[in-house]
């Protein structure tokens, strides 16, 4: 079974007492985190649900939750392995790298931006143990004033941009690496490197075309691809979501083969330094 464990110290001193409001928050906002980044990866198939195994109200204030797939016959292990690294990582991107992780959306953030406000004032730490699945994170003071001042540069390079909402017909280019549903309607998900991740919901065609999602994935997962349709931008010129019409295969471009085009005869039995400086002289016609 696999758990996340999240205790949260008092600040000051041991002796000091944390809001109950306050601690039970803090976890209900890592746990949309969590959520937020398993709808990220897709996979359907494999959701879970994280249910409450225990928790302490002492000091520490201790929580622990265990993840249990809503499909009993589906093993989650791997699936849930990625959602606690998407999470270890995207906080260590606010605290320690200063940058906005690609899956959290403009309302994950604010959830962010919560959690390292309560640990700025009264939680003294917040630890959050994947036992081993992935990189241990630790909030104190000083990293949650770190997080919120990412979160606050990013948000303020989101201001300038005064692009409003708008639509526009056009193609992105990226690996499909899901397929699932957006809002309860068939879609991929792409990575691209422009846009990171964006869901490209189906149209009716392409859903006759290619049936449910395990035949969208049996076909395109992990292959480059370029969908064509209508893409929304959200204010701010971030690209929200495609509808899809279009679906194509992008493939790699042949290799050449050097020996096929090398010229040993091009420059005349010289060097390239002696060559090139002749042909700068106009001594070569």
């Amino acid at each position: 079974m696999s758990r996340i464990v999240i205790t949260l110290h008092p600040a000051l001193s041991e002796k000091a007492l944390l809001r109950v409001e306050d601690a039970m928050q803090q976890v209900i906002d890592a746990m949309k985190l969590l959520e937020e980044a398993e709808q990220s990866l897709g996979s359907p198939q494999e959701s879970f649900i994280w249910r409450l195994e225990r928790a302490t109200t002492n000091s520490p204030f201790t929580v622990v939750a265990i993840a249990e797939a809503k499909n009993p016959t589906v093993d989650i292990a791997q699936h849930v392995r990625r959602v606690k690294s998407e999470l270890s990582a995207g906080m260590r991107d606010l605290v320690e790298n200063r940058r906005q992780p690609a899956w959290m959306s403009p309302e994950a953030m604010r959830v962010a931006r919560n959690i390292f406000a309560r640990n700025a004032n009264g939680i003294g730490r917040m630890d959050v143990d994947f036992e081993g699945d992935a990189e241990l994170v630790s909030i104190d003071h000083d990293g949650a004033i770190a997080g919120m001042r990412t979160i606050e540069a990013i948000n303020a390079l989101d201001s300038l941009a005064d692009l409003p909402e708008r639509d526009a017909y056009g193609e992105i280019e990226g690996v499909m690496v899901a397929a699932g549903r957006y809002r309860n309607r068939p879609a991929v998900q792409v990575r691209s490197e422009m846009y990171a991740f964006i869901w490209c919901v189906l149209s009716d065609r392409l859903i006759g075309q290619f049936g449910d999602e395990h035949s969208v994935a049996d076909i395109w997962k992990g292959k480059s691809i370029g969908v064509t349709g209508t893409l929304h931008y959200d204010r701010g010129g971030k690209l929200a979501k495609i509808d899809a019409r279009e679906i194509r295969e992008i493939k790699a471009a042949a290799l050449i083969d050097l020996n096929a085009i090398l010229d040993p005869d091009f420059t005349a039995g010289m060097d390239p330094h002696e060559y090139l400086e002749r042909l700068h002289a106009g001594e070569l016609a």
